[in-house]
């Protein structure tokens, strides 16, 4: 279990309200190890329901999940935590990932033997001798990785990246890969190098990158379940959430935060608060200091861009598709980067004998994809899936659509800068803490957004 904090700190004890902006999974862990200490928690959430990036739908009698996620941690008191929240709840699943590409499928994360048993023999040759020649310059002339070009091509060779990094990674982004920090890969790509990719075919390498993990926990119900479970802990303990509620202003007097002002369906309210934990998009955060803000946060308001996503769920009138969680569609002709079956993480997300897919499209708000309608959104994509050898068309029982707008922080060139512009701006302001995917502008997983939460409700509770 969680360690629970004694409240003997004279500032601590004088706290009467802990707002925490955002119900994603970082912001409700605040809040629920908040309200195990006894703390006074209000959760404040725009959307009609809690979970963020980790809401799962429901649909007669389906379940989809915005996006695919899965709970792995090395963190063993927040397992053990969750295990005891969920019960007999929580599954423990199994991934199998694959990349569809030119009519092959390929093991994800990738295989060396793979590559080398799929690949033409003129391919594997070209493959080979490029990732040598790059090897040899990256020592000798000490190539630099600022983007996400350089960092795959110094590692991989411009082959295997023009195969499987570049095409993909701008149609995640919507941007060149010159234009992306190798920040991205950095963080994102698990495989350092083909000797890496050996060294785990070959098991060479005993420690488990979390890419290579296929073990996993999952809800019965969807992976939204455990945010629905930790919310009504939460509520149980008296802590109150607020939906359907927007940020309007952060109420400020000497860089201490006072209140929050929030719009909930056309009414404008405030709340008096002693601290604040903000999961909220960070430029968002820093435009609702209702004071006129510098021309330079302005700037870095504005060069801090987030990647949308649109998911089209399919409802189907088939037992399976394939055995694959998750499958990777790397070529740019295709609109979807990634097609996942939900019944994979469990059996409980479709009725018996029917099965359903979610395909993620990656966008910008209000661009033509966004903006698509969902008749003509099927249709494309029905025909993309056909192509690439999943013909569902007859066999469709319903659709709809969801999207998120703040969906993947874009690591452009620069972006460190002026996400640090805006945490330093931040840190001015004594009682206030901002974390979390969004709130960091940092690609982070699930269990991480967690432990962020925890991390910042267990600071509050040092603060003398």
């Amino acid at each position: 279990m969680v360690k629970v904090y004694v409240l003997i700190f004279e500032g601590l004890l004088k706290m009467k309200n802990i707002i925490v902006l955002g119900g994603g999974p970082c912001g409700l862990s605040a809040a629920w190890e908040l309200s195990r200490c006894g703390l006074d928690v209000t959760v404040i959430e725009k959307d009609s329901k809690v979970g963020g990036l980790c809401i799962t739908n429901e649909y007669r009698g389906f379940r989809f999940d915005l996006g695919g996620h899965r709970f792995i941690s090395k963190n063993r008191e927040l397992i053990e935590s969750i295990r005891t929240m969920m019960g007999d709840e929580l599954l423990t699943s199994m991934r199998k990932s694959v990349i569809l590409l030119k009519d092959k499928t390929f093991d994800y994360p990738l295989s060396a033997k793979d590559i080398f048993l799929k690949m033409d023999p003129w391919m594997n040759l070209k493959a080979f001798t490029v990732y040598i020649i790059a090897a040899i310059f990256k020592i000798v002339f000490r190539r630099k990785d600022t983007s996400f070009e350089d960092w795959a091509v110094n590692r991989f060779g411009r082959v295997l990246y023009r195969l499987f990094f570049g095409p993909y990674t701008e149609k995640l982004w919507g941007i060149s890969p010159k234009r992306i920090s190798s920040d991205w890969a950095f963080q994102r790509i698990s495989l350092l190098n083909l000797k890496e990719v050996l060294l785990h075919l070959f098991q060479l390498k005993k420690s488990t990158l979390r890419t290579h993990a296929r073990e996993y926990f999952y809800p019965k119900k969807g992976i939204g379940q455990m945010f629905d479970n930790m919310s009504n802990e939460i509520l149980k303990m008296g802590g109150k959430i607020i939906l359907n509620a927007t940020v309007l202003a952060i109420n400020s007097h000497n860089k201490s935060v006072e209140s929050i002002s929030y719009i909930q369906h056309g009414m404008t309210k405030t709340i008096n608060c002693d601290a604040v934990i903000s999961t909220i998009p960070l430029p968002d955060l820093v435009k609702s200091f209702p004071n006129q803000l510098p021309r330079e946060i302005l700037d870095s308001v504005s060069a801090l861009k987030f990647r949308s996503v649109k998911f089209l769920n399919i409802l189907i009138d088939l037992p399976d598709i394939s055995d694959n969680t998750w499958m990777y569609v790397s070529e740019d002709k295709y609109s979807m980067a990634r097609i996942q079956e939900p019944k994979r993480r469990s059996p409980y997300n479709a009725p018996e004998g029917k099965t359903s897919l979610i395909l993620e499209i990656p966008c910008d708000e209000n661009d033509e994809v966004w903006n698509c309608p969902k008749e003509s959104l099927l249709e494309r994509c029905l025909a993309d899936l056909k192509e690439l050898g999943i013909n569902i068309e007859n066999k469709v029982i319903d659709y709809f659509t969801t999207s998120v707008i703040h969906g993947y922080p874009v690591y452009s060139l620069g972006y460190m800068f002026h996400k640090s512009k805006l945490l330093d701006f931040l840190n001015c302001y004594k009682n206030l803490i901002t974390c979390g995917r969004q709130g960091t502008f940092r690609y982070i997983f699930m269990d991480t957004a967690m432990e962020m939460g925890i991390a910042a409700a267990r600071n509050l509770m040092q603060v003398d």
